[in-house]
């Protein structure tokens, strides 16, 4: 059996290759990860698949419990080309490999579509991808909770905390008007993002969300979207076919 883990900033996402799906995957907190929680969960797999956004800790960790079980370990880096995603950076490592499997993953669940890909995690990343497979570029944003975050750190009298159910009303409080306001600017971006888009492609064929925050992101979105959960799991198996 094959293990697709994917590191991600605070929790990790894992899953068989041969039982995945766009509804099935299990999640665990990056600070549960140890040697006692990964015999529990992992003894019986052959090969682990793994990608990692976070610190080098958890990916540590896993390697030596891998080395010392002899379970093969495949580590996925940014590349050129790949599967027929062509990267557009110069030096295509810089690429967050959490971007380039989500590429990997949207292109092979929709072939020979443009594809707008937006996921909404600890960062919010946009990336352009065309029917050929070329990576026409993108942007990295604060997610919702970073940009809340960094208000209060960074101001001596606003006070907010987060909510979980997003509003774009001009709120009529501190707390409204921060929550409300970091909403805003995230869907401002994305609605941005899609206009771009069909100025360089012409048109978008997908619409792809993703990421912690793609449930209440897509409810206040104007335009069609396709919520998968697990685009960087699909990425990661294509690397396991072939």
């Amino acid at each position: 059996m094959t293990l697709l883990i994917d590191i991600g900033n605070s929790r990790t996402k894992y899953i068989l290759a041969n039982v995945i799906s766009s509804n099935e995957s299990m999640v665990v907190n990056n600070h549960c990860i140890n040697f006692n929680w990964l015999d529990d969960h992992f003894k019986s797999v052959e090969k682990i698949i793994i990608s990692c956004v976070s610190s080098n800790t958890i990916l540590k960790v896993i390697s030596e419990w891998a080395k010392n079980t002899q379970i093969e370990l495949k580590i996925i880096e940014s590349e050129a080309k790949r599967y027929g995603v062509v990267s557009i950076y110069q030096q295509p490592k810089k690429l967050g490999v959490d971007r380039w499997l989500s590429m990997i993953g949207a292109l092979s669940l929709h072939p020979d579509k443009n594809i707008l890909i937006v996921d909404a995690g600890t960062a919010t990343t946009i990336d352009l991808l065309s029917a050929g497979g070329q990576h026409h570029g993108g942007w990295i944003l604060p997610g919702i909770n970073l940009m809340i975050d960094s208000l209060l750190a960074n101001t001596s009298k606003i006070e907010a905390n987060r909510k979980e159910n997003p509003s774009l009303t001009f709120g009529d409080n501190t707390n409204a008007n921060v929550n409300n306001a970091c909403w805003a600017a995230t869907l401002g971006a994305i609605n941005l993002a899609i206009t771009q888009a069909r100025k360089e492609l012409d048109s978008i064929d997908v619409i792809l969300l993703t990421g912690g925050n793609a449930r209440y992101i897509a409810p206040i979105l104007e335009d069609e979207i396709i919520i998968e959960d697990n685009l960087i799991l699909y990425g990661l198996q294509r690397y396991n076919l072939n």
